[in-house]
């Protein structure tokens, strides 16, 4: 073996951190998730305060003030405008509608290059990205199959896919202007993680649904194996742009809550929410 290929597939020396943080934050998720309801929606808001405290550092909120008062309204909003998207038609015409000026934003800031508006994409896809992923727990029942058990093992699959296969692989960069760890052997590997991980999910919690029906699902499983990515993509770019390595210190191993959840933030609002909107 080349000096290069050791330097390449040897793991990290916090990695033991990585994976006992990882553990309790899985721990924590699948409690809220258990206990639902109230409990959930709370927990969800404030992991969107959190990430929008840390979405407003990256992109040059430095005055304490101003990040506090965004913070407040964004947590406020999911417990306002989660009503408001479980009312049928409304919320899917109320869901699209963020969806779409997320989406806009995000162009603006691309092709003029303005600060404010790397602002507001941040804090926008935050917010939708959680409200998709409250919408998609009040609603399981109407699914033969929970969307939440197709949205976290395929982030969670994919995390651990593209992490291990792109360091033992290596090869080509994903994009190394954004990114410079990124390979392409990661991101396929990545795709491959979040179907095996989702698909024994599915085996374990419906087994009556193993069938064609089950399988069917994973053309999606794959496309929020890729939204996820693009999430992360999008979130390395902000912070590359910040010129800061995390978001945030507050999980040992991993930085930040948008370094942790920015691959659900993309797969809940780019590939579970068009889906469930559809439906």
């Amino acid at each position: 073996m080349k000096q290069s290929d050791t330097v390449r597939t040897a793991l990290p020396a916090d990695l033991k951190v990585r994976v006992m943080s990882g553990a309790v934050l899985v721990l924590i998720a699948a409690t809220e998730l258990y206990l639902g309801g109230s409990f959930f929606t709370a927990f969800v808001s404030l992991l969107a305060a959190g990430m929008v405290w840390e979405a407003l550092g990256l992109t040059g909120v430095r005055r304490p003030e101003s990040r506090i008062v965004a913070t407040v309204v964004g947590a406020i909003s999911i417990l306002v405008l989660m009503p408001v998207l479980g009312l049928g038609d409304v919320g899917k015409m109320a869901s699209w509608g963020l969806i779409g000026a997320t989406l806009v934003i995000a162009w603006v800031s691309a092709v003029k290059r303005r600060a404010v508006p790397y602002g507001m994409i941040a804090c926008a896809s935050v917010l939708i990205g959680c409200f998709v992923v409250v919408l998609s727990e009040q609603h399981a029942a109407s699914f033969p199959i929970a969307p939440l058990l197709l949205l976290i093992p395929s982030v969670i699959g994919t995390d651990i896919g593209a992490y291990f296969t792109g360091r033992a692989i290596g090869g080509p960069k994903l994009a190394p202007a954004i990114s410079p760890n990124k390979t392409w052997s990661g991101a396929i590997g990545g795709v491959l993680g979040a179907l095996a991980l989702t698909g024994a999910c599915i085996y374990a919690f419906y087994p009556s649904e193993w069938g064609g029906h089950a399988r069917s699902l994973f053309g999606i499983v794959i496309a929020l194996s890729v939204c996820s990515q693009v999430g992360d993509l999008a979130e390395s770019w902000l912070k590359r742009r910040a010129g800061q390595k995390d978001s945030g210190r507050l999980i040992p191993g991993h930085g930040g809550l948008l370094d942790r959840f920015d691959g659900f933030l993309g797969a809940a609002m780019l590939g579970l929410a068009p889906w469930l909107l559809m439906q």
